[in-house]
């Protein structure tokens, strides 16, 4: 098993390769304590696993693992980190593992064997763990918070960034718009325009609208969302209306 670590503290770096040198079946063939090395690494020397720490000095692991598992041969991702905070976004994402700082042997044996029976860091079933959890981690002032999407009224993409707009209130994530549109339940998010996910849930009001668009109003919000016209035949068949 080829193994990468990605810790900006040099001490936390050497604890993880006494630990992992004990297996004979691991090699270490990289290391950095850049973030910004992290993916030209892996692409360059393709390990099996990657142990990766999120608060790194000049950027986030979580970023960094999103993009790993956007390569055609993404490694095992296991987060190594002091904060317990971040669980589970580490579920989100769909890591093999989330081990938390002090490291302990008996710790990383069993981490290690959770690497040798998954290949690569992708859920079997080929549902997103959002689906599975029926949760997703959101942001606000500089906190996480999980809501449950079914409190999810819409998604919008705006500023490059995307709203989670809730009854009382408004959050961002950190998922496009296209990934939302994958991983959330079909039966009740659609996708009615470039900018907007509606939850099909919280629909009060259909209203057509000109230029062959569609209006919706969302229950407990001022707010009014606008079907655009390209999306106004597949949300009407949807609907059977």
């Amino acid at each position: 098993m080829k193994v990468i670590i990605v810790d900006d503290e040099p001490f936390i770096r050497d604890e993880l390769k006494f630990f992992l040198s004990k297996h004979d079946d691991v090699e270490i063939i990289g290391e950095t304590g850049h973030g910004d090395e992290a993916i030209e690494m892996v692409k360059n020397l393709r390990p099996d696993a990657i142990f990766l720490d999120i608060e790194l000095q000049y950027t986030n692991g979580i970023s960094i693992a999103r993009r790993l598992n956007e390569l055609e041969t993404p490694p095992s991702i296991v987060f190594a980190t002091a904060y317990d905070k971040y669980a589970v976004l580490g579920y989100e994402i769909d890591v093999v593992d989330y081990i938390l700082k002090p490291f302990s042997e008996a710790r990383i044996s069993k981490t290690l064997s959770k690497l040798r029976d998954n290949s690569k860091a992708v859920s079997a079933s080929g549902v997103a763990p959002m689906d599975r959890l029926g949760k997703i981690c959101v942001s606000k002032d500089d906190k996480l918070y999980i809501k449950s999407i079914d409190d999810i009224i819409f998604f919008e993409a705006k500023n490059k960034t995307v709203k989670v707009v809730c009854e009382q209130d408004e959050y961002t994530c950190q998922y496009t718009l296209k990934e939302l549109e994958e991983w959330l339940p079909k039966e009740g998010f659609v996708r009615v325009h470039k900018s907007f996910i509606v939850n099909l849930n919280h629909v009060e009001e259909i209203v057509p609208w000109f230029n062959y668009t569609i209006r919706l109003t969302m229950r407990g919000r001022d707010d009014e969302v606008i079907v655009n016209r390209s999306y106004v035949k597949a949300f009407k068949s949807l609907l059977n209306i």
